[in-house]
């Protein structure tokens, strides 16, 4: 297959805050070892790619094209690939401390490491599978090993891109026998619903953890996961976890919700009052920290691209497209900053490339 040597890329050139995305002209590399080489056509809006367009966090080499969530065809393999073939439809997460896939009216272009890379079948939609990979993975990695059949599970947020698919997982894969959430938009209520809550509570409300403790009969929940990157939900949902409970938080938790400035948080004295577990589910950490590397370590990730997969198939779990977002650099840019400004989508935004857009 004869290969473009470049594609129209969209990302910072700067680490500023609040510098617009640009297209930036980047070299299609070739794969190396254990590597593919995706064609993207369809990808999704995360918190993440803002917050490294302002902050750069991980210290990427700018200009630095964004989008960690990847799916299309597989057009090159690198040595020591076996599992996949040129040809093959998969979906991807994307190391987000190289190049990501976002292009400017064109397919994108983007490396993934194999253990990070699933085939997908014909029954999902390409993009469907773009929405999945970074959402889903951080739900999966909140959530499995936590919650076992039965369980009480409180998930704030459940309107949201990884609040929705928690849901699910929780309710329909890991068999939660009770599904809390919180929400506060009328479409978001519906969308929970629809994932699969039990009870759906509007967060707004003053005494939302003890309507909480008045559903679990004034003994807190099993498991919290609250993805919700914010210190006002994070010192609620502490407070109704069961004695002897997990608080599970999504990202560095409590007292760090900027990345910029670090505050003080009264979490942890909440959960040690009540010997609770204290539990932090960060997917970023398989990429920076080295005790993660392992392969055999990561592999609790790959083992989560394919049970969306499965589940997927099974019914159980589909990502919510709550906006299409067309794939060039001015509609990414104004989406990813309506993002940023707190008009967040219910489920998720897509971002389609090429052919699909």
């Amino acid at each position: 297959m004869l290969l473009p040597t470049s594609f129209p890329a969209v990302g910072s050139s700067v680490t500023a805050v609040g510098t617009p995305l640009q297209r930036i002209e980047t070299q299609i590399p070739m794969p190396g070892v254990n590597e593919v080489l995706i064609e993207v056509h369809a990808s999704s809006l995360n918190p993440l790619e803002r917050k490294l367009a302002d902050i750069n966090f991980l210290n990427r080499v700018v200009p630095s094209p964004l989008g960690f969530d990847a799916a299309g065809v597989v057009v090159a393999v690198g040595p020591g690939v076996a599992e996949f073939s040129v040809g093959d439809r998969v979906m991807a997460m994307l190391d987000p401390t190289r190049d990501g896939c976002w292009a400017d009216q064109s397919v994108g272009y983007a490396l993934a490491q194999t253990w990070l890379v699933v085939k997908i079948p014909d029954s999902m939609s390409v993009e469907d599978a773009g929405m999945l990979p970074v959402a889903f993975l951080a739900a999966w990695e909140g959530l499995h090993g936590h919650v076992r059949p039965g369980d009480t599970v409180f998930i704030p947020g459940g309107g949201g891109g990884v609040g929705h698919l928690a849901i699910q997982i929780a309710a329909k894969a890991l068999d939660a026998g009770m599904v809390i959430t919180s929400t506060g938009r009328e479409e978001s209520t519906a969308l929970a619903r629809d994932s699969g809550a039990s009870e759906i509570l509007d967060y707004r409300e003053d005494h939302l953890a003890a309507r909480v403790l008045d559903l679990t009969g004034g003994q807190g929940v099993d498991v919290v996961f609250d993805s919700t990157y914010s210190e006002a939900s994070f010192v609620q949902s502490a407070r109704v976890v069961r004695p002897g409970g997990k608080w599970i938080v999504l990202g560095v938790g409590p007292g760090k919700t900027t990345r910029i400035v670090e505050t003080q948080s009264p979490v942890d004295d909440i959960l040690e009052s009540k010997g609770a577990s204290h539990i932090n589910a960060n997917v970023l950490r398989y990429f920076t920290d080295q005790a993660f590397a392992p392969a055999t370590i990561r592999q609790h990730l790959t083992d989560g691209l394919h049970h969306a997969v499965r589940w997927y198939e099974q019914g159980k779990v589909r990502p919510h497209t709550g906006a299409r977002v067309r794939g060039t650099v001015g509609d990414i840019d104004r989406a990813l900053s309506a993002l940023h400004s707190g008009r967040r989508t219910t489920g998720k935004a897509s971002v389609l490339f090429g052919p699909s857009a």
